[in-house]
């Protein structure tokens, strides 16, 4: 069983990247996460952790994340209110260049499946449970192709003659 509520502390400082990448990295392969899910993952929380960078530098970010195997929520905080307000506020494609943490907040929510704001925590939600069924169906096919393939045998050698 995955352990739930892992958590990582970081200063935020651009050289802590390493530690976020390492924190998404085993998360996703704990969860046999695919490339697709672990590069909406990894880009939007280091979108996050570089906009806070910018805005509240050498400040102590925590990040979390618990699952329960349909849904990966991953809780970040302090985040500062005026990031917040940002990602709270619509943005549309052709204001990404205009405002400060615009780009930063577009590729966030671009990339999750929900957010939630508590307080002055982000809380980004990513749901799993197609890419768990997905996983489910090659497995259950392959226990079918197997199983398969093991009555052609056995009737194979039934009808040999010694």
């Amino acid at each position: 069983m995955v352990a739930n509520d892992q958590s990582l502390t970081v200063k935020l400082n651009p050289e802590e990247i390493r530690k976020i990448e390492q924190f998404v990295d085993d998360i996703c392969d704990q969860l046999f996460i695919n490339d697709t899910y672990y590069g909406n993952i990894l880009m939007s929380i280091t979108e996050l952790f570089q906009a806070l960078c910018h805005k509240t530098p050498g400040e102590i970010l925590n990040i979390t994340y618990n699952t329960d195997y349909k849904e990966i929520k991953i809780t970040a905080q302090p985040v500062d209110t005026e990031i917040i307000n940002v990602i709270e506020s619509d943005i549309d494609i052709d204001q990404v260049t205009e405002g400060e943490y615009n780009k930063n907040v577009y590729l966030i929510k671009s990339l999750v499946d929900q957010f939630e704001v508590d307080d002055n925590a982000l809380i980004l939600n990513f749901d799993i449970s197609a890419l768990h069924n997905e996983i489910y169906k090659k497995r259950a096919d392959q226990l079918q192709a197997y199983l398969k393939n093991e009555k052609v045998k056995k009737k194979e050698k039934s009808s040999d003659n010694l």
